[in-house]
């Protein structure tokens, strides 16, 4: 892996993550099953009903994941909740400033060294310069890694824009759990051994190609909620109890 120590790449290293975090890509493609069925869950009382949806993020372009049980949900409903609200570029680029970048320790130095090979070829797998990421901080260069090896080189699909632009069609009320600087925060501010662990796990469990995250797609499209819990709540539990404490029990 090779340092980058020049103020003007640093500078410019927040612009290029936003737009690696807009649009990270990466080699893998999905095969998807032949009628998706993602999970869905319906909670009643005599005043409301609320449809519980999961997402993935990011989905291979051209997937179809809609079924109709998804489309009565989003029909019937009158408010469309997400996890967190979708930062302009501009704010990217502020909130990655703030929280994502190291002011001291190239991720170089604090990443063991029997992992630079891997992680250099899983960055550039990924549509990225792993030498221009050197000072990103390690919670950022897993989730980029984590976000980029869902879809090829060729496009991006983001399952929560389709509801976001639905909800805002047909005049829904939009509401969002958190904020992407609260997710940022939370991740920023966890130490930084929890935050290499979290990358050295990202790298050591899904093979080269991507093959783990078309089985982690083609899961939450035929809604096989063990292999999920299996491919992403057991992994943030092996990470670091304060990881997974933080990241999900926390959170939620």
């Amino acid at each position: 892996m090779t340092k980058q120590t020049q103020p003007s790449l640093r500078s410019r290293a927040a612009r290029l993550l936003a737009a690696a975090s807009l649009a990270v890509l990466a080699a893998a493609q999905a095969t998807a099953p032949a009628r998706a069925n993602p999970a869905l869950w319906v909670v009643k009382s005599r005043t409301a009903t609320v449809y519980l949806f999961g997402t993935l993020h990011v989905l291979p372009p051209g997937v179809k994941w809609r079924d109709p049980a998804v489309d009565h949900a989003l029909n019937a409903a009158t408010d469309v909740w997400t996890e967190a609200d979708t930062p302009t570029l501009p704010y990217l680029v502020k909130l990655i400033r703030r929280y994502g970048l190291s002011e001291h320790s190239p991720l170089s130095d604090v990443l063991p060294k029997h992992y630079h090979a891997r992680y250099d070829m899983e960055m550039n797998s990924a549509g990225l310069r792993a030498m221009r990421y050197d000072y990103v901080k390690p919670w950022l260069a897993e989730r980029l890694l984590t976000d980029g090896a869902l879809h090829p080189r060729s496009g991006r699909h983001y399952v929560e824009a389709e509801l976001l632009d639905y909800g805002r069609h047909h005049h829904q009320d939009i509401q969002t759990f958190e904020s992407a600087e609260n997710q940022f925060a939370i991740l920023a501010d966890l130490p930084i051994s929890a935050q290499i662990r979290a990358l050295e796990i990202q790298l050591d469990a899904y093979p080269p190609g991507g093959s783990e995250m078309n089985e982690l797609v083609k899961a939450w499209l035929s809604g096989d909620t063990a292999t999920l819990d299996r491919l992403s709540n057991q992994l943030l539990v092996a990470t670091d109890e304060r990881y997974f404490d933080d990241v999900i029990v926390r959170r939620n």
